[in-house]
C-alpha cells in the first residue's frame, strides 16, 4: 500500500483544481470543529480557574427574576437575611443592592454599575471574592459617602474617563458628592474592575430603593464546613419562610456546573452545525471520485490488464479520497488553531477574555475524523472503480 501512495498523489496533481475544490470543503468543516473546541476548551479552564478564585465560604442567593435595585416581589428583605444568619454553620452575611447609576466626573457623564453593601465584615467578604484594596482603605462607617472603585478606573482609565479617578477623588452620584477613599487590585474580572462600591444605605439614598428590599445576598460559612450542605440548609430554610421558590441558592461548584452545562449546549450546537459542513464537504469528496472513475476508465482497464488486481483499484481510489480528507483536516486543524488564537487575541484587545486552549487529542480527532470522511465518501465510487472489467473499460474508450 505505501509503495501506491506516490501513485495517487501523482494522479491527484493533474486534477488541482477539483482536488482543491473537494478539499475546500473538508477545511470549512475541521477548521469550525477545532476551533470551537479549543476555544470551548479554554472556556471550560476559565470556568475551573474562576471556580477556584471564588470564595470557597461564599455562598449567593439571588432572586430569579432579580431587577437592579430590588422589587417588591422578587427581592428579599431584612426578614430573610435574619433567617439565614440563624443557621448555625453560617459565619456572616452581607446583604447587596446592585444598580446602574449616573456618575459626573471631569464633566463627563456616564452611567455605571454599582453595588451597595452592609459594610460590616467588608474587608473578609473581599477576600472571598477576590477583591483587594490596592490604594486607601475601606469605609469608615454606613453613613459616610465614601466610595471605592475598580481597578479600571484607576489604571485604564482612558476607556472609561479623560482623567484618573484615584484616591481623593470627588464623583458626583445622583444629587450627591461621594468621596473615593479605596481602589482596588485588579481582580482580572472586567466586571469587577469596571464597578463602584458604596455602603447599601448610600445606595439606597441614591437609588431611592425601599429600605427594606434586597438583591442579593451573601453567605459566608463557617470554615472546615461542608459549603455543599449548608446551601441546601439555606435553600430548605427560605423555602419553608418565604413560601415561594423564587430564588436561587448557589454555590461555588454550582455556578460553575450551570456555566459548563450552557457551554455544552452552545458547543454541541455548533459542532453539529459544522459537522454538516464536513458532511457537505464528504459529498464533494465522493462527487469528485465517481467523475474520477469515469474520466480514468482505460487507466483502471490498463492496470487490470497488466496484471492489478480488485483490491489494488480499490486501494488506490480509497487512497486518493482519504489522502483528500487528511489533506483538509490538516489544513483546516491549522486554519481552526491559528482562528482560536486570533479570536483570544482580538478579544483581548477589545478588553474582553476570551482564552484558548490546543487540545493535541482535538487536533488528532480533526485529522482522523476528516480521514475517514475521505475514506467513507470515497468507498463507494473505489468499489464501483474495482469492478470495472478490463475490456469493457478498454472498449469503451
Amino acid at each position: 500500500m505505501i509503495g501506491l501512495v506516490p501513485f495517487v498523489i501523482k494522479n491527484l496533481k493533474r486534477r488541482k483544481l477539483r482536488s482543491w475544490l473537494t478539499i475546500i470543503g473538508v477545511i470549512v468543516g475541521v477548521l469550525a470543529i477545532v476551533s470551537l473546541m479549543s476555544l470551548a476548551q479554554g472556556l471550560q479552564d476559565s470556568i475551573t480557574s474562576e471556580f477556584d478564585r471564588m470564595g470557597a465560604r461564599k455562598i449567593t442567593v439571588a432572586s430569579k427574576f432579580l431587577t437592579f435595585g430590588g422589587a417588591s416581589e422578587s427581592g428579599f428583605t431584612n426578614e430573610d437575611v435574619q433567617e439565614i444568619e440563624r443557621i448555625f454553620d453560617v459565619d456572616f452575611v452581607v446583604p447587596a443592592i446592585e444598580s446602574v447609576v449616573r456618575i459626573n466626573y471631569n464633566n463627563e457623564l456616564s452611567f455605571i454599575n454599582i453595588t451597595g453593601y452592609k459594610i460590616d465584615n467588608l474587608e473578609e467578604f473581599f477576600e472571598q471574592e477576590d477583591m483587594t484594596i490596592l490604594r486607601g482603605a475601606c469605609f469608615s462607617n454606613s453613613r459616610s459617602r465614601d466610595i471605592i472603585v475598580g481597578y479600571d478606573y484607576y489604571n485604564d482609565y482612558e476607556n472609561l474617563f479623560k482623567r484618573r479617578i484615584d484616591v481623593g477623588t470627588r464623583l458626583r452620584l445622583g444629587t450627591q458628592t461621594y468621596n473615593v477613599v479605596g481602589v482596588l487590585d485588579d481582580t482580572g474580572d472586567q466586571r469587577k474592575n469596571r464597578r463602584m462600591f458604596v455602603s447599601i444605605e448610600n445606595i439606597r439614598e441614591i437609588t431611592n430603593v425601599k429600605e427594606e428590599i434586597i438583591d442579593k445576598i451573601y453567605v459566608i460559612i463557617k470554615e472546615n464546613r461542608d459549603i455543599e450542605a449548608v446551601g441546601e440548609r439555606i435553600d430548605e430554610r427560605l423555602d419553608r419562610f418565604r413560601g415561594r421558590d423564587d430564588y436561587d441558592v448557589n454555590t461555588p461548584a454550582r455556578t460553575a456546573e450551570q456555566q459548563r452545562e450552557i457551554l455544552n449546549i452552545v458547543s454541541i450546537v455548533v459542532i453539529g452545525i459544522a459537522s454538516i459542513s464536513l458532511l457537505v464537504g464528504g459529498v464533494g469528496i465522493m462527487n469528485s471520485m465517481y467523475t474520477s472513475v469515469v474520466e480514468r476508465k482505460k487507466e483502471i482497464g490498463i492496470l487490470k490488464a497488466i496484471g492489478a488486481k480488485n483490491t489494488d483499484i480499490l486501494t488506490i481510489f480509497l487512497l486518493e479520497a482519504g489522502i483528500i480528507g487528511l489533506i483538509g483536516g490538516f489544513l483546516g486543524t491549522l486554519g481552526g488553531i491559528g482562528l482560536a488564537i486570533s479570536v483570544s487575541v482580538i478579544a483581548d484587545l477589545l478588553g474582553a477574555e476570551f482564552a484558548y486552549s490546543i487540545n493535541p487529542l482535538v487536533c488528532f480527532f480533526g485529522l482522523g475524523f476528516s480521514f475517514l470522511v475521505g475514506i467513507i465518501s470515497g468507498f463507494l465510487p473505489a468499489y464501483q472503480a474495482s469492478k470495472h472489467e478490463p475490456i469493457e473499460s478498454l472498449r469503451e474508450e
